[in-house]
C-alpha cells in the first residue's frame, strides 16, 4: 500500500511538472518569435541599395523583401509596410520624401488613403535609410506637423528613424548591418540607430528619430502599447 501510494505521488508530481512546462513554454516563446520584418530597396539602378537592405533583414527570419514601390507605403501599406513590425527602406530621400525606383513619394500625404497611416494594422518601427528624410528642429522649426497633420503617417507606429543629413553610400552597408545586429539582440531602437551611425558613418552623417513620447524607451524585444491613432504628440531625438 505504501509503495503504491509513493508511485501514485510520483506520477502526480510528473504530470503536474509536464503541465507546467506545456503552459509555460508558449508564454516564453511569444515575445521571442512574434515579430515580422520587411526590407524595401529604393532603386535597382542608382547605387547599391540592395546590400544595405539585405544586411539588415538577414539577421531575422524576414517576411518581406521587395523593390520599393510607393503603394507599399501608402495605398497598400496594410499589406506591406504596415503588416510588418519592423520595416527598413534604403534609397534616395529628401525632407519627408523617399524615392521608390523612379517615383518620389511625399510622406506628408501618404496617410490619406483608405489604408491610412502606419500603425493602424501592425507597424511598430520604420527606418528610412535615406538622405534628410527626417528633418530636425535644426533644419526646420515645424518638424512635427508633417507626421501628425490630418491623414498623417503616425497612426499607431511607435518610432520612425532616419537621417537629418545626407547619407553616404560608402558606409550604408556597415550601418545597416550593425543596426540589424543590435535589433536582433534586443537593443533600444533609436539609440541603436544613432550608435550605428556614430560607429560606421562617414563622420558627417547625423541621425534623427521621431516617436510617440511614451515609446522612446522601446526595444525590438520589448515595446510599449500602441499609441492612439491620429495623435499629435511627438518627440524627436537627433544627432548634432
Amino acid at each position: 500500500m505504501a509503495t503504491q501510494l509513493a508511485v501514485c505521488r510520483r506520477i502526480w508530481f510528473f504530470c503536474c511538472l509536464l503541465l507546467l512546462l506545456m503552459v509555460a513554454s508558449p508564454i516564453r516563446g511569444l515575445d521571442a518569435v512574434d515579430r515580422w520584418e520587411g526590407g524595401y530597396v529604393g532603386s535597382k539602378t542608382e547605387g547599391d541599395a540592395t546590400t544595405p537592405v539585405w544586411n539588415f533583414i538577414r539577421h531575422f527570419d524576414y517576411n518581406q523583401y521587395y523593390w520599393a514601390e510607393t503603394f507599399q507605403f501608402d495605398s497598400f501599406n496594410n499589406e506591406r509596410v504596415d503588416a510588418m513590425d519592423f520595416s527598413y527602406f534604403v534609397g534616395h530621400g529628401s525632407p519627408w520624401n523617399i524615392k521608390c525606383q523612379s517615383t518620389w513619394m511625399d510622406l506628408r500625404s501618404a496617410g490619406s488613403f483608405a489604408a491610412e497611416g502606419w500603425g493602424d494594422t501592425n507597424s511598430e518601427f520604420v527606418t528610412l535609410h535615406a538622405c534628410k528624410v527626417v528633418a530636425s528642429p535644426l533644419e526646420v522649426g515645424d518638424w512635427y506637423s508633417a507626421w501628425t497633420r490630418e491623414n498623417g503617417l503616425f497612426d499607431g507606429v511607435h518610432q520612425v528613424c532616419g537621417f537629418r543629413t545626407n547619407a553616404s553610400q560608402s558606409c550604408d552597408q556597415d550601418i545597416s548591418n550593425y543596426f540589424g545586429i543590435r535589433m536582433k539582440a534586443g537593443g533600444a531602437v533609436w539609440q541603436s540607430w544613432f550608435d550605428a551611425i556614430w560607429m560606421y558613418g562617414n563622420g558627417s552623417e547625423r541621425g534623427a528619430a521621431v516617436m510617440y513620447p511614451a515609446c522612446d524607451g522601446d526595444s525590438y524585444a520589448s515595446y510599449s502599447l500602441d499609441p492612439p491613432a491620429d495623435h499629435s504628440w511627438l518627440r524627436i531625438w537627433y544627432q548634432y
